[in-house]
């Protein structure tokens, strides 16, 4: 049984990447070169309410190391009871499913690596979560071209 596009809309939500670069010049006034340098848009995976999905850098295939007091800043993305996650998506390479938690429930899934939100994201759209610790990663589905 697919989910309603309600029960989780992980539409790939539009963002703008952008990075910048030191020049290892100096500047006439003794400062380095900067140059801020806009990248294509990508689409990262969200909640049914807008909220980034992340994934942990510690955790393996289908197993979350992220419980206790982690759980409470990166609670894991669930599976409401009785729906099932929808697998393959339009436009992305990956496959959305999930996996059984020790505690009881189920926890989404992007190509067996678990998901979380990140309560520091207080609205749909932020990305507070972004490297945290390098660690922590919205998971990024693809570009916007």
């Amino acid at each position: 049984m697919r989910p309603s596009s309600r029960f989780i809309s992980l539409l790939a939500a539009p963002l703008l990447l952008a990075s910048v670069v030191v020049g290892a010049q100096a500047s006439s006034h003794g400062q380095a070169a900067m140059t801020l340098v806009k990248t294509a848009p990508a689409h990262i995976l969200v909640n049914a309410k807008g909220m980034t999905l992340y994934v942990f850098s510690k955790d393996s295939k289908n197993k979350s190391t992220c419980t206790g007091q982690c759980a409470t800043y990166w609670p894991p993305a669930m599976v409401p009871m009785g729906a099932k996650a929808p697998g393959k998506m339009a436009g992305m390479m990956g496959t959305i499913g999930e996996m059984m938690l020790k505690g009881g429930g189920d926890q989404l899934t992007y190509d067996g690596a678990p998901l979380y939100t990140f309560a520091n994201d207080k609205k749909p759209g932020d990305v507070n979560g972004e490297g945290v610790l390098g660690l922590w990663w919205a998971v990024v589905v693809g570009s916007g071209m």
